[in-house]
């Protein structure tokens, strides 16, 4: 008979040796014009041989040797040889076999050294004994359709097969709704090779939000860095470790490509710290990072012609890294920081102006020129020329205020022609017109050339203050409540202690008697006395909450009466007299109110305080040519 007429029905099962039992499957397949997967087969023996190099012989491994198979030294070693020979009955696949409702699969990782089991929804599988011996075979057999070896290398095959077997066992019948899978392999997993990488970490010192709106103005015109900061990093290449898949087959590691090593130079102001796996650069102290001439370097002073979103974009350093900007556009027509620009860092010198929204935050700021009337200035040590716009900071001096905001600790201001400040204290040479001043200490002119200006003295200044005082206010309104409550509560429990006073010491001489004579106390009399002694200990607990909740309402009282504390030593002073209409005010916290005076404008008015009354406690405004003492 003819190869090319052969059918499934003139197939008589036959006996061979082979090393691929897939290929063979597939081969007598296509002689007889059907899948592979119609054909099955009976493994009768497998060998397995070892040959350890060149010159050496190749010898069979039997039984306990096997384990010599698992030496990672030996699996590693790309002379060594491993090969498996299997004796093999094929046959035709029994439609009706034992697993032939179980869908089963072998897959692998990329690299095939560890082999899984997979078995899908909807496969069934009922329980007998001896099931989990055939289920090894059964896998095995899988195993071998995947030209993969068996027998070695699955040291976890055994104890997976048993605990699908357990869960076989428990339900008879077991149907899968899900997905089961379990490692049926295991040989020797090659260690990655790894390139070699640069990595610029002072890029990226801020975190990014990639889904957040980009800000075009942000476009880190410059790094800052902070001492001892890790500013770059040389990932030296290292080449794999070989390994061994679980055909038996040789995994060479691949040579790493060298793509980024260092060609840059460095100053003496970065410390180079190399070692077996990187080469880290550090900063030896803060500032920025600049390169130049192919070489890196740390600077504390940057001088630049504006900062502008053209130009620079804004600029945020950190106020606590060591960086100075000088900006040095003088025209009067240009803005040296432009409109919206946010610039941040330790010191910031502007020769110039500075334009609408512009934000600057600092720990020094200079600005030569003017600030425009949306612009915001945040520092500790602030001066400016000409002010229009709002400075928060410790100490601020502006030459001219037109119209600005200042909020600080201590203000000092050449000329004022109208505008807003806060300050413990305030000092201004030549006041004009239309100034509105608070203060918590002293406020003090040289010189008035204007009017309708305010004067307040007040305890409490800044926003941060206010919240803290509204909250104390809130705590002790019910801290009085509670106090109240608790008092009525004590005074209750005492009033009935004290209208019993006579029967509880006629109940104690009774039981006293009872207890002389030994005879039996009634119940009534136990109960009586019990309840006293409750009433006693509560009203013991009564006394000692009230105790600390008065202390606690004096706390907050005390917290309160603090913060006006100083107001009688604050002072107004005028050394020049008041022109037109002013407004002199004092804010008491306690009591509530607020004393109200407008000066004439006479030499007795240059100093200006708040008295309270010994005798009746009332407080008024005084003045007087000379100082006054508190």
């Amino acid at each position: 008979m003819s190869q090319k007429n052969a059918s499934i029905d003139d197939f008589n099962s036959f006996v061979l040796r082979t090393q691929n039992i897939a290929k063979e499957l597939v081969s007598t397949a296509s002689k007889y014009g059907i899948k592979a997967s119609g054909l099955d087969f009976n493994l009768l023996e497998v060998q397995t041989f070892l040959k350890e190099g060149e010159g050496k012989e190749e010898e069979e491994i039997l039984g306990d040797g096997l384990e010599r198979l698992n030496d990672e030294t030996l699996l590693s070693d790309p002379r060594v040889q491993i090969r498996q020979v299997y004796e093999i009955e094929i046959i035709v696949a029994d439609k009706e076999d034992k697993f032939s409702k179980l869908n089963l699969s072998i897959g692998a990782n990329a690299t095939m050294t560890r082999l899984y089991a997979s078995i899908r929804p909807g496969s069934v599988v009922e329980y007998y004994e001896g099931i989990e011996k055939d289920l090894f075979d059964f896998i095995n057999k899988r195993k071998l359709r995947a030209n993969m070896m068996i027998n070695i290398w699955d040291k976890n095959l055994k104890s997976e097969i048993e605990k699908f077997a357990a869960k076989v066992r428990v339900q008879g019948v077991l149907n899968t709704e899900e997905r089961i899978s379990f490692e049926v392999g295991c040989a020797l997993e090659p260690k990655e090779t790894l390139n070699d990488k640069m990595i610029l970490h002072y890029q990226n010192t801020k975190d990014i939000n990639a889904l957040a709106k980009m800000d075009h103005t942000k476009r880190n015109f410059i790094h800052s860095v902070a001492e001892n900061d890790l500013l770059i990093e040389y990932i030296k290449p290292h080449r794999g470790e070989p390994g061994r898949n679980c055909r038996g087959e040789y995994i060479e590691p691949k040579d790493p490509l060298v793509s980024f090593a260092p060609t840059f130079n460095v100053t003496e102001k970065i410390e180079v710290l190399d070692n077996e796996k990187s080469i880290e650069y550090r900063a030896k102290n803060s500032g920025y990072i600049v390169f130049e001439n192919n070489t890196y370097d740390l600077r504390v002073e940057m001088e630049i012609t504006e900062i502008s979103f053209r130009a620079t974009g804004s600029i945020e350093a950190g106020i606590d890294a060591d960086v100075s900007i000088n900006v040095k556009e003088t025209d009067a027509f240009k803005d040296a920081i432009g409109a919206g620009m946010e610039v941040e860092a330790k010191e910031i010198n502007v020769d110039g102006n500075v334009g609408n929204n512009a934000r600057l935050k600092a720990r020094k700021v200079h600005i030569g020129g003017q600030t425009h009337q949306s612009s915001y200035i945040e520092g500790d040590d602030v001066k400016v020329n000409i002010h229009k716009g709002k400075i928060k900071g410790i100490r601020v001096e502006v030459t001219r205020l037109e119209q600005g905001v200042i909020e600080a600790e201590y203000v000092k201001v050449k000329q004022a022609t109208g505008g807003k400040i806060i300050a413990k204290e305030v000092y201004i040479e030549l006041l004009s017109s239309h100034v509105d001043i608070t203060a918590s200490s002293k406020i003090e002119i040289k010189t008035q050339k204007g009017e309708e200006n305010s004067f307040m003295i007040s305890p409490v200044l800044y926003s941060e203050e206010k919240e803290a005082l509204s909250e104390n206010e809130n705590e002790l309104v019910l801290q009085k409540r509670k106090v109240r409550k608790l008092d009525e509560e004590v005074a209750k429990n005492q009033n009935i202690l004290d209208e019993n006073e006579g029967a509880i010491v006629d109940l104690k001489k009774r039981l006293l008697q009872y207890k002389k004579s030994g005879a039996k106390m009634p119940g009534s009399f136990v109960v009586k006395f019990k309840e006293f002694q409750d009433l006693q200990k509560h009203l013991l607990n009564l006394k000692k909450e009230l105790h600390q909740n008065e202390e606690m309402l004096e706390l907050l009282s005390a917290r309160k009466n603090s913060l006006q504390h100083d107001i009688l030593n604050a002072k107004i002073i005028n050394h020049d007299s008041y022109k037109g209409h002013n407004e002199i005010r004092f804010k008491l916290l306690e009591p509530p109110i607020e004393l109200y005076h407008v000066p004439k404008g006479g030499t007795d008015e240059r100093f200006i305080m708040l008295k309270q009354d010994e005798v009746s406690g009332v407080y008024r405004i005084v003045f007087s040519a000379t100082d006054i003492k508190a």
